[in-house]
């Protein structure tokens, strides 16, 4: 009887741990099915994702080169005899505006307030009205009418201009993804295609993150930050695989000594703040009055007109009245010669809302960087600075005016520190920035891309 017993106990225990064993092992395999499943799942959401942000990249670096190569033509064109720019000016600004007005007309301007309209639009309801703004003749015709006003002269950037090309591309992607691939969502795909758009044309990946946030992003960042994060990151290392890593301003050396540099900086904030976000308010009013012609002769008439305008202001007041100003940041930045003549800012400013007003493609990132800097310069000669303290508020210049231009202050701070990775100057950009805003509010409280917006969505709905 006992050895019965012992040997029933046996077979208890050994059934016990066999369940016990079948359980662990049912266990690991469940766990292991939905790890598995999980993988997956975040492959397929983030595979759209590292397509579009490669190709991105890809673009983003071929168009710089493009628009490179047309600045340099247009230079050496003007160089051989300046009385040409009479003749290619007209021809490439009615180019460049037959080209948008016949096959994209919401390629023209920058492309940021057609993103930001896309991304509003992006409702079950309405997203059928995103390929208006976004898609493949967008991104050929943005770059074709953007390169030819640049050869005749045209004081536009290729920032905004990329944007609208990335996130063609993110949509593209998204669209042509299977109808049983892993939900992607359209609003965080348009989103991360702007701010990789942004990261790989300036080699900024935090502003471009920043620009999401702060300029895109209505709802909480947390819904998007990992498909944000890693688009932002893929596009900016193809743009560096192909072109090497770069700073956009290199190395400039600044200084920050003494009490009147403060006076400096809030002068050049507040300058710069209000010319930036004024010339927005004169731009936006040149638009709507061009944009209100119906006559095609008019239209022409006045595209030609402007031509005309930028092309005297290119033969009397030289070179550097034309072209995105990278040549004037540069000039200012890393030579002894920083000083600039006091029209240089307004004859900058006048010819952007000249090149940019009449339709066609550019953006105003790049031009609002060198009009800044020719403020900071010109407040830096009146108080004397040379070296690192005019650098110092050659920076602040820049930053303010772009933030009177996007309102969008740290967007701004975060992109002049990553083209220059000055560390120390960080605080002063962000200082100077939110002066320039608060300066920019009252002189137009509505945002230059928030009324261009809501006037292209009001167009298409």
């Amino acid at each position: 009887m006992k050895i019965k017993y012992l040997r029933k106990i046996v077979r208890i225990k050994q059934n016990r741990w066999i369940n016990l064993t079948h359980l662990y092992l049912k266990d690991l395999y469940d766990k292991t099915i939905e790890t598995n499943s999980i993988i997956k799942n975040q492959i397929l959401q983030f595979l759209p994702f590292l397509i579009a942000s490669f190709l991105t990249g890809t673009v983003a670096f071929l168009y710089s080169r493009l628009f490179s190569y047309t600045e340099e033509l247009s230079l050496y064109i003007f160089e051989i005899n300046r009385s040409y720019i009479f003749i290619s000016a007209p021809i490439c600004f009615l180019i460049s505006w037959w080209l948008v007005k016949r096959f994209a007309p919401y390629a023209r301007g920058s492309g940021i307030p057609q993103v930001m309209a896309s991304i509003e639009l992006a409702k079950p309801r309405s997203n059928y009205i995103i390929e208006t703004f976004l898609g493949v003749k967008i991104i050929f015709i943005k770059v074709a009418s953007s390169a030819v006003k640049v050869l005749g002269g045209g004081i536009l950037g290729r920032e905004g201009p990329t944007i609208q090309i990335s996130s063609s591309i993110f949509y593209l992607v998204q669209k042509w993804v299977p109808k049983w691939w892993m939900p992607v969502s359209q609003k965080n795909i348009l989103i991360a295609g702007a701010a990789s758009g942004l990261a790989a044309a300036f080699n900024t990946p935090l502003g471009g993150i920043i620009f999401a946030i702060e300029e895109l992003s209505k709802f909480h960042i947390k819904y998007s930050k990992s498909p944000l994060f890693i688009a932002v990151i893929i596009a900016g290392l193809t743009a560096q695989g192909f072109g090497g890593s770069y700073l956009y301003l290199a190395y400039p050396k600044i200084d920050f000594t003494g009490w009147n540099v403060a006076l400096g900086l809030i002068l050049v904030s507040v300058i710069s703040g209000y010319f930036g976000s004024k010339m927005c308010v004169i731009l936006l009013r040149f638009m709507n009055y061009f944009n209100s012609i119906k006559n095609r002769r008019n239209e022409i008439g006045l595209v030609l007109l402007s031509s005309f305008f930028v092309a005297a202001c290119i033969y009397f007041f030289g070179a550097e009245a034309m072209g995105s100003g990278k040549e004037i940041m540069v000039r200012t930045l890393f030579t002894t010669s920083k000083t600039v003549e006091w029209y240089l800012p307004f004859i900058r400013m006048i010819g952007l809302v000249t090149s940019f007003g009449i339709g066609g493609a550019g953006g105003v990132f790049a031009p609002s960087l060198s009009a800044g800097a020719c403020f900071g310069a010109l407040i830096a000669q009146l108080l004397h600075f040379t070296g690192g303290n005019a650098d110092a508020l050659i920076l602040i210049g820049m930053t303010a005016f772009l933030t009177g231009v996007t309102r969008a202050p740290f967007t701004s701070a975060i992109i002049i520190f990553e083209m220059t990775d000055r560390h120390s100057i960080i605080f002063f950009l962000l200082l100077s920035a939110i002066i320039a805003n608060v300066i920019a509010y009252y002189v137009d409280r509505h945002p230059f891309y928030e009324q261009l917006k809501a006037n292209y969505i009001q167009e298409v709905t």
